[in-house]
């Protein structure tokens, strides 16, 4: 297990000089202070201090509502009734749940709010007496769980402070606001003190929080709150990952070696650790094995340009006399950065051509680039580690021109950096930051044309053209915004996409269909295993009906499996045995089922299209699908969050539908026709979401469905059901005035904790018209 670092601290409050107690006699504080508290304590190994020996900058209250907010002991001497001692004894006990000592004299008549309280007496001669030497020691030392606080009590009953051992929902929730509103290095390190004294602190948030000391350069402080996360956090490598690389920032290369192979270890195909790793054995000088390490995180994430820029650096190091490859794979980044849509204002790609250029001596270039990557957000910790490469480059083996005051440069603009709330998460300075885990939900993209007359009428609305660009280039800047703005990590991102991708299932459309995600998911730096599709009634191919039923899922099949390869297809679609030969056996329509899970996310795709074809356009999914989702379910997590997607709506749309001919009333035909089974169903399977498309317009409800027959042990809660509006589709398809729309939906918590905030629901929608941009037209929160 870690060892946290420093002494623990003792702050003394106390009468100052010689004083008459109430008793008449004239009692010396000091002398007190200097030959029993302070020294018995450092005996001890704590570190002890009095408010006049505090140095720091500051007004005398702040510094001392500082320290008694943050040391670990805080020692009263009660034995005359001093004001200033009553006063800072109340703030300390209302704002710090740590332990607090009680000392006075023998025959020190106690307030009454204080008798409730343990007092440690000492005899007037306080230099004879052991007995108190002892019981001082002692109390220091004890590991006590629990220390009687009637103040912090009492806030507690009233529901203004919240303890992990009463109420742990609560305690973790305001843990994580603190640290999200806390805007530099002093009001971080006050809910580290805080918080600490508390013990059995939740893991994610001991990660965030050391995050932010980290942003903040005190990696000290960093590591001694994960150190916190022990030893439940021996087998968790996101803990002992950071904590590897908090010790490779402070130089401690042999310790930060063991945390990361330790990491590497329970998580080897994990890109970040494997840059990480290659960072501290590059310091030691290791670098054919850095290099091995980085190119092998490389491998597993092709879109990192962090691993990328770290192979070419290291490349240089680990061949001084031979920097030709080294320079043609940073001409390389260049032009990879370049053809990326969006990367003008990405921070770290700006950080990277700034790198580039200064290596392959265009300095101008590399001051112009590196200004952008400040001017966009770039972190403190990315700047120092670009600088940090450029002095290594420097000093083995390639000759740079003004490589000290460059790097000098950067570090500067790094300390110049604000302090951030939430962050973007790269190769080596991310922290998985769970509850963020971030769903991008768009539908209804409708590649393809129809014939009217002799013209052709393009059915998606999205060209590369002088007024517009291509539907991947519009999503690929939302999304990168809204992922820096979350702190999400591309990697802990998913896009959903609810059906009618297509407008007529034909073979040819799918294709531009393969191109617009798969370029979407390079330029994002998103896996396609993190894209959930199902198919929608557009995405039926009709013509395919006419002759043999059988096959009218084909092209789309055909589709998701070139888009996911052979192995991920087979993983996704797990009923599906088909060959994809024409002679081969076509799956049911109800065994068209998606499914994936990761460490805290089940989807599950439905096909709602069980009876389309070129009669009969309906949603239907039915009670065999059901079944076999649940089959499916069994081997699932069951604290994971669930997540059903299909195409057609479950509710109708609340709208006008008035009478056309004659008396009878046109209803809404396109929902789901076993709405209610499947919504009572999908509730008892533990879905908390549902999300859908079809409409062409976005809704959003919260839905229960109660019968007689209910387990009333069971606990209810609401299905969550969003819908999607029409992502790609031209106006030729929407209604007066609907804007194309996606729907961004962010989990603030892991599980499902009622009263809890648990989702975050933002629709942006873009106006049918020239110059339109992407707005937010709606965004709520919903509880657990």
């Amino acid at each position: 297990m870690p060892s946290t670092s420093g002494s623990k601290k003792v702050f003394v409050i106390m009468p100052f000089g010689l004083k008459r107690l109430p008793s008449g006699a004239t009692h010396d504080f000091d002398r007190f202070y200097h030959q029993i508290l302070r020294p018995v304590a450092q005996d001890a190994g704590w570190a002890v201090s009095r408010a006049d020996e505090i140095t720091e900058p500051g007004t005398i209250v702040n510094q001392a509502f500082r320290h008694l907010q943050a040391a670990d002991v805080v020692v009263a001497d009660i034995s005359s009734p001093n004001g200033s001692v009553y006063y800072e004894l109340g703030v300390r006990q209302a704002i710090s749940p740590g332990k607090t000592i009680l000392v006075a004299v023998h025959g020190t008549e106690l307030p009454f709010d204080l008798r409730s309280q343990r007092v440690l007496f000492y005899s007037p001669q306080f230099d004879q007496d052991p007995r108190f030497r002892f019981a001082y020691r002692e109390a220091l030392v004890s590991d006590s769980p629990h220390v009687h606080n009637p103040v912090r009590d009492a806030l507690a009953d009233l529901g203004l402070n919240f303890s992990p051992q009463t109420d742990r929902i609560a305690f973790e929730q305001e843990l994580h606001h603190k640290i999200e509103r806390s805007r530099n290095i002093e009001q971080l390190l006050a809910v580290w003190h805080w918080a600490r004294q508390s013990g059995d602190l939740p893991t994610g948030a001991l990660l965030s929080l050391s995050y932010r000391l980290a942003v903040e350069g005190d990696y000290a402080s960093a590591i001694q709150v994960l150190d916190a996360a022990f030893p439940e956090a021996d087998g968790d490598w996101e803990v002992h990952r950071q904590r590897g690389f908090y010790l490779r920032k402070l130089n401690r290369l042999d310790a930060a070696e063991a945390a990361l192979t330790r990491a590497y270890e329970l998580n080897p195909s994990d890109p970040e650790t494997l840059g990480m790793l290659g960072g501290a054995l590059k310091r030691q000088g290791r670098y054919p094995e850095a290099l091995r390490l980085y190119q092998q995180g490389a491998t597993l994430s092709p879109t990192s340009l962090y691993l990328a820029v770290a192979c070419a650096g290291m490349m240089a190091i680990a061949e001084p006399d031979n920097p030709g490859p080294a320079l043609a794979r940073y001409r390389q980044l260049l032009s990879e950065i370049d053809e990326r849509p969006g990367q003008e204002t990405d921070s770290w790609a700006n950080l990277v051509r700034a790198e580039a250029h200064f290596v392959l001596g265009d300095v101008e270039a590399a001051y112009r680039f590196g200004r952008a990557a400040v001017r966009y957000g770039a972190e403190r910790l990315h700047l120092e580690s670009t600088a940090d490469q450029i002095l290594m480059l420097d000093a083995h083996g390639l000759t740079l021109t003004d490589a000290d005051r460059f790097a000098r440069w950067l570090v500067e603009e790094a300390k110049n950096q604000p302090s951030v709330t939430v962050t973007e998460r790269t190769s080596e300075t991310s922290v998985p930051d769970f509850p963020h885990r971030m769903i991008f939900h768009i539908s209804d993209v409708h590649f393809g044309t129809i014939s009217e007359g002799d013209k052709q009428i393009d059915l998606h609305r999205f060209v590369d053209s002088e007024n517009s660009d291509r539907l991947s280039v519009e999503l690929n800047r939302e999304f990168h915004a809204a992922l820096k703005r979350s702190g999400c990590a591309a990697s802990d991102a998913v896009l959903v996409v609810s059906g009618d991708s297509t407008y007529t299932g034909r073979q040819a459309e799918f294709e531009l269909v393969n191109q617009f995600l798969t370029e979407l998911c390079e330029n994002i730096g998103m896996d396609h295993s993190q894209v959930v599709l199902v198919p929608g009634n557009h995405d039926i191919d009709w013509l395919q009906t006419k002759s043999n039923r059988a096959n009218r899922f084909d092209n789309y099949l055909t589709f998701a499996h070139q888009f996911y390869g052979e192995e991920l297809f087979r993983e996704v679609f797990p009923r599906i045995t088909w060959d994809l030969k024409t002679s081969g056996r076509r799956p049911e329509a109800r065994e068209i089922i998606y499914r994936r899970t990761d460490r805290t996310m089940t989807f599950v795709g439905l096909n709602s299209c069980i009876f389309e074809d070129d009669q009969n356009h309906y949603g239907y999914i039915g009670k065999r699908q059901l079944d076999i989702v649940k089959d499916l379910l069994e081997q699932e997590p069951p604290d994971n969050v669930r997540v059903a997607v299909m195409h057609h709506h479950l509710h109708p749309f609340p709208e006008p539908l008035e009478p056309r001919r004659g008396d009878s009333v046109v209803l809404d035909l396109s929902t789901v026709r076993d709405a209610g089974f499947v919504e009572q169903r999908l509730e008892r399977l533990g879905f908390s979401l549902l999300l859908h498309g079809h409409k062409h317009k976005p809704q959003l409800r919260e839905t229960l469905v109660r019968v007689p027959q209910d387990d009333v042990s069971r606990v209810a809660r609401p299905l969550i059901v969003s819908g999607c509006g029409s992502t790609g589709v031209s106006h030729h398809e929407l209604e007066h005035d609907q804007p194309n729309h996606f729907a961004m939906l962010e989990l603030t918590q892991p599980v499902r904790t009622p009263g809890a905030d648990f989702l975050v629901i933002e629709w942006r929608e873009l106006a049918v018209r020239l110059g339109a941009e992407w707005v937010t037209k709606q965004r709520w929160t919903i509880k657990g």
